[in-house]
């Protein structure tokens, strides 16, 4: 049959089955690298959380190296979310939680991270920081010595001490240890950040903490926490317009911090712009309707308007959430005293005198009588006391304890904590 054929049809069968196979190899090869691509497609799918998660973890490693903890907290919160059990991550997130006071979070990520690898070196020397804050008075001779002997990295170790030192009020160690450490890395922002800390909310030095957060921006303009020391600084001594600016600046990197968004509220009012503060406060309200920093504000900026009647509402819930208010405590005899409420208004009076003697014989105690009588127990259960009338209760409770564990028959201080466990509401401050 071959034969018969013409030499046409030879060679279009021929070609034929050229293309037929050229067809079959081009196909398998398309089938290939859909395959191929379909393989990678799925690999990147499984690969992509990973290195999210690799990411954020060298990103939250570089922010608490530069002691930069909100910026630290949000790379770890995602890196959490896929690597929940990671090592290196779980002793980071102790780190950073320790370093925003949040001791419990910090204790339970350590505890997470022991039954991982073990008490070694690196838990070890966090568990020691940990404790060097929350129990300075049991480790502080431990840690003096690590840092004399050179057994672990100084920084670290003196920044834990000073941040416990003042947790206890003990003022001459916390400037103490910030001296050694100034003496040791001059130029640690950290340093200056604690030391404009320990001047403007405990030696109530406001120039002096001004300077101090300002030369640690000078050194690390990152540095949040020192930017939000400053901008708190400034508004305590009116400069509005420069403390506004650190406030936008901040609440860009942080737009779900309610108290950056009252501290520019407060910075436009003092600015004039009083309409704006006003929404701005309004919506923080919309947000925690129990946010006392903005129920104070709000108050104020309605008594400036002249509402009386919502100023004192608002004013009244801010004191049932902070007692220690006193720009609510003072606008509330005004807000009083304008509309009539004489009676009540000097009641109040009253109640705000008793607190401003309270608060100067507290910081008498923690600024002078400690530094002489630091094992005196009557301090700490005077301090307590004090702490307990003005609803700082929890506060008021450790320097109960503090004073008994100076002296645990130490009557007064046990007649204080009965009094308290039997009538806590006793020691709540009365404002409604």
């Amino acid at each position: 049959m071959w034969l018969s054929l013409s030499v046409g049809e030879r060679a279009g069968s021929i070609n034929h089955r050229k293309n037929c196979r050229l067809r079959f190899r081009l196909s398998r090869r398309l089938w290939l690298f859909l395959t191929l691509v379909g393989s990678a497609v799925a690999a990147s799918i499984v690969a992509y959380p990973q290195m999210q998660a690799w990411y954020h973890r060298r990103a939250a490693r570089l922010e608490v190296e530069r002691y930069h903890t909100q910026q630290a907290i949000q790379h770890l919160l995602l890196c959490r979310a896929i690597w929940p059990r990671d090592p290196e991550t779980l002793l980071l997130a102790a780190r950073t939680a320790r370093r925003a006071r949040i001791y419990d979070d910090s204790e339970r990520l350590l505890y997470d991270y022991r039954q991982i690898r073990g008490r070694d070196e690196a838990y070890t020397f966090e568990y020691l920081l940990l404790s060097a804050e929350c129990h300075v008075d049991d480790m502080a001779d431990l840690c003096w010595q690590c840092v004399e002997e050179g057994r672990f990295d100084a920084a670290p170790l003196l920044e834990a001490l000073t941040r416990g030192y003042l947790r206890q009020y003990q003022l001459s160690q916390a400037q103490h240890c910030l001296k050694r450490w100034q003496q040791i890395q001059p130029d640690n922002p950290q340093m200056f950040y604690l030391q404009g800390l320990f001047k403007l909310d405990y030696l109530h030095d406001r120039s002096g903490g001004e300077e101090s957060y300002c030369r640690a921006l000078e050194l690390d303009p990152d540095h949040e926490e020192a930017r939000l020391g400053l901008a708190v600084a400034l508004l305590m001594g009116n400069s509005f317009a420069r403390a506004a600016e650190h406030f936008k600046r901040l609440r860009q990197s942080q737009p779900g911090n309610l108290r950056i968004q009252v501290g520019l509220a407060e910075c436009l009012d003092g600015l004039g712009e009083t309409a704006e503060a006003v929404r701005l406060v309004d919506d923080v309200l919309s947000q925690q309707p129990e946010f006392s920093p903005a129920l104070s504000l709000r108050g104020q900026l309605a008594l400036k308007n002249g509402q009386l009647d919502r100023a004192e509402s608002w004013l009244r819930q801010a004191l049932h959430r902070d007692p220690m208010d006193h720009r609510a405590h003072y606008s509330l005899i005004r807000c009083l005293e304008q509309s009539g409420q004489e009676e009540e208004a000097l009641r109040q009076r009253r109640r705000l005198q008793q607190m401003e003697e309270d608060l100067s014989h507290f910081n008498e105690i923690i600024t002078q009588e400690l530094a002489q009588r630091p094992k005196d127990p009557s301090l700490y259960c005077t301090a307590g006391q004090i702490l307990l009338r003005n609803g700082q209760h929890q506060e008021g409770l450790r320097w109960l304890q503090n004073a008994l564990r100076l002296d645990s028959h130490y009557a007064p201080a046990r007649q204080a904590l009965a009094d308290y466990i039997r009538n806590p509401e006793s020691f709540t401050s009365k404002t409604d």
